[in-house]
């Protein structure tokens, strides 16, 4: 505020002036209003009243002139040390000297009058360039890269403050980093870990406004509560609320959740109801943006690929071997040959279903080659989880044979009876 007010040569008493004729106040207080300018110039009080005033006198946008979340600097501090504590925990380094050149950096910046929306941009091509990254990254080195990026959204937020006009769109950025920590954390077996950034991921998504979000992360985290076993009636109890009021509409996260609705269906034994989700699901595919079908690089997509692995889990659990190795065959010609993890999960399913249909011994010896060469970094929860389902399938009577007691020592399933 003393900046602008000096760089265009006005005192005190000017400013006071200009301040009460664009308001349209009585001239006579440019003394009283003098006054707290300078109080206001010191940092003493927040000129909440007159903010709207300043911006309109200076002819800057209100969001750049107090750009300054309204906190002590030894609090700003404190926080910007604490968090660069945390992403050391997580192995993420920092140093002077890059701070040194954000400073510098952000500095630069606002004496260019650079516009905060190119900075939101920014973030969300990173969000972007993430969801490619997300299916080839091993999950611990995800973890820090995610971490250190919400870090600095988080002080970009700050320095622009809750009144900017990009706050939502900071929001959907926000929002879609907390989407990829829930998922990391989810990966590393960390589900407890990974329900609080659930939550902010959704309490992002509702302050955006944008429901697409909103609902693409309801449907990744049902899908990782069904790899985490959690019960059929609250999956889909949360699954039905979610689509209250969407119904069949064209979003990728309804296609998600029916989906899961659909797993979680077949794993129940729900054949009748499992076979009617599918069906639905492939209805809402039909409805789906190009854009968003066509994608089957990133998460941010839901292509054809989602469809034929939704199909061969059905398939896969309620015995169907013909359809299921008939979607196996179409979702591996779709898939990047990259997509390692992708893969793994669709060939221990369909490991799963020959176990199944009685083809133990063959059943098991596709998932062991499945498993082993998959590389460890990238065994992430929902592979394991398969793995572990590959042994539950076998009949009792036949888990003690040499080919499927050399399998459970692979994976280290725990010894009990077949789950039917």
């Amino acid at each position: 505020m003393q900046s602008e007010r000096e760089k265009r040569r006005w005192n005190k008493s000017e400013m006071a002036r200009r301040l009460l004729t664009e308001a349209g106040h009585d001239p006579s207080m440019v003394d009283s209003l003098a006054r707290s300018i300078r109080d206001w110039e010191k940092g003493k009080h927040y000129p909440r009243d007159w903010a709207a005033v300043y911006a309109q006198v200076f002819n800057l946008h209100e969001d750049v002139l107090f750009s300054k979340k309204r906190a002590s600097h030894e609090d700003d501090e404190m926080e910007r040390r604490r968090l660069l504590q945390a992403l050391a925990a997580l192995g993420v380094s920092s140093s002077p000297v890059f701070d040194s050149l954000q400073t510098i950096r952000d500095s630069v910046g606002l004496s260019l009058g650079r516009d905060e929306c190119l900075d939101v941009e920014m973030w969300e091509e990173t969000v972007s360039e993430h969801g490619y990254g997300y299916l080839l990254t091993p999950p611990q080195q995800m973890l820090g890269e995610v971490a250190a990026d919400l870090v600095a959204v988080r002080q970009a937020m700050s320095r622009a403050g809750d009144r900017s006009r990009m706050f939502r769109s900071w929001c959907r950025v926000t929002g879609g980093l907390s989407l990829l920590m829930a998922k990391t954390l989810c990966n590393l077996e960390q589900s407890r870990q990974a329900r609080q950034w659930w939550a902010t991921a959704s309490d992002a998504a509702e302050l955006s406004g944008d429901p697409d979000l909103g609902l693409w992360i309801k449907a990744e985290q049902l899908i990782h509560g069904l790899y985490d076993q959690r019960p059929a009636p609250v999956l889909l109890r949360h699954a039905d609320a979610a689509l209250s009021g969407y119904g069949d509409s064209a979003y990728k996260g309804v296609a998600g959740i029916s989906a899961t609705r659909a797993q979680v269906l077949a794993t129940a034994g729900m054949a009748t109801e499992a076979t009617a989700e599918l069906q639905r699901c492939g209805e809402v595919f039909e409805r789906l943006p190009g854009a968003v079908t066509g994608n089957v690089q990133s998460i941010e997509g839901w292509g054809a690929e989602r469809l034929g692995y939704t199909k061969a889990w059905v398939y896969a659990h309620l015995g169907d071997r013909d359809r299921l190795d008939h979607s196996v065959n179409q979702t591996q010609q779709i898939l990047e040959h990259s997509d390692t993890r992708f893969r793994v999960q669709l060939a221990l399913l369909q490991a799963v279903g020959h176990v199944r249909s009685g083809d133990v011994i063959e059943g098991v010896r596709y998932a062991q080659a499945a498993y082993q060469n998959h590389p460890a970094e990238q065994r992430t929860t929902m592979v394991t989880r398969l793995a572990n389902e590959v042994f539950e399938a076998v009949p009792v009577a036949e888990q003690t044979t040499r080919v499927v007691a050399d399998y459970r020592e692979l994976v280290g399933a725990p010894g009990r009876k077949a789950i039917t």
